[in-house]
């Protein structure tokens, strides 16, 4: 690695970008488990994992401001293209088809499958309803979009940032599945990239302040994950009163002593965006599995929380996950070489 690329690495942002993605992982296997014998640590797991894409998107800005300063928006859109939108197009594949021609997505429009199936493809595409995790790719695509715009807020019209506040306020009414992405989920998580953008931008300076405000940071995180365990009335929605000022504590934190988990999460964190692409194929798979054995049956959206919810269970499930999204990752990188970025994101 050259002086520059070593200048420009930020090794913290990268653990967290590897912690984020276990996060994730743990999140979407929540759903797949019978936590109705454990109801409080079920919903407390939840709370701790779920919308850890609030991380990613705070990453997502932190890097597109550290690294703005060699930004050319074709080329960037081009690298984009290449790196995000190409693999989620081909890991699509098999999800459209699935939910095409075989079986009927739960939790579409009622509407939807009265429709044409090319049209049903392109709403799939355009909203990532095909798979839980792909809504991340075309709302975070109108980030990309808008790159000029929040170059110029960065570099000409810093006073912007102060919308950060205001608009966390909107994120905590609206919540990020009140409305359909990829625009509600853009402006939910619009104040979250920004953050990520100001924090980078003002290093030093926010690293003083999480400081110096730690407590009634560590108060609000705990306050939104109470809230969202528990169950309160939403709105206001708690994840995002909890991760963020969750992501501001974990990147100091992280700052100071990312060198506790050394190299232990650089290739995690290095394909995390494969992993983010295909952990919900192993999922799919668990519950295909799950209704064929305990039913004998065909999987078709109902019947798969079958399997005890607990700690013993939890672990070995979502670190299943992992290890066969990491191993199908690595094959795939040593089959495709330079190509496997650009057909499954890593």
């Amino acid at each position: 690695m050259d002086a520059s690329k070593d200048k420009l690495f930020q090794q913290h942002i990268h653990v967290f970008r590897g912690v984020a993605i276990i996060l994730i992982v743990c999140a979407h296997t929540v759903p797949s488990l019978d936590w109705s014998a454990n109801p409080i640590l079920g919903r407390s797991i939840d709370a701790l994992a779920n919308q850890a894409s609030i991380f990613f998107f705070f990453i997502a800005g932190y890097l597109f401001q550290h690294l703005s300063g060699r930004f050319k928006y074709g080329k960037y859109l081009l690298q984009k293209l290449k790196t995000v939108i190409v693999p989620y197009l081909i890991v699509s594949i098999p999800a459209l088809f699935v939910f095409t021609e075989l079986v009927q997505r739960q939790g579409v429009w009622s509407w939807f499958y009265t429709i044409p199936r090319w049209k049903q493809v392109v709403l799939f595409i355009v909203t990532g309803k095909h798979m839980a995790p792909l809504w991340f790719v075309p709302t975070i695509t109108l980030l990309y979009l808008a790159a000029p715009l929040l170059i110029k807020i960065d570099r000409k019209f810093p006073k912007f940032y102060w919308l950060i506040i205001p608009l966390l306020a909107l994120s905590t009414v609206i919540g990020r599945t009140h409305y359909t992405p990829p625009l509600g989920p853009a402006i939910y998580l619009l104040p979250i990239y920004l953050l990520g953008m100001l924090y980078s931008r003002e290093r030093e300076r926010a690293e003083l302040l999480v400081k110096k405000f730690w407590i009634p940071l560590c108060l609000l995180t705990f306050l939104g994950l109470c809230g969202y365990a528990l169950g309160w009335s939403q709105p206001p929605y708690f994840q995002m009163i909890a991760k963020a000022p969750a992501a501001l504590l974990i990147t100091a934190a992280l700052h100071r002593w990312h060198n506790f988990f050394g190299k232990r999460l650089d290739y995690i964190a290095h394909i995390s965006f494969g992993i983010f692409f295909v952990h919900a194929y192993f999922i799919s798979a668990i519950k295909v599995a799950t209704v064929y054995l305990i039913h004998n049956r065909i999987y078709r959206g109902e019947g798969s929380e079958d399997i005890p919810g607990n700690l013993l269970v939890f672990f070995p499930y979502a670190g299943g996950v992992l290890l066969f999204s990491v191993c199908v990752i690595w094959l795939a990188q040593k089959v495709l070489r330079k190509k496997s970025r650009m057909i499954i994101g890593a």
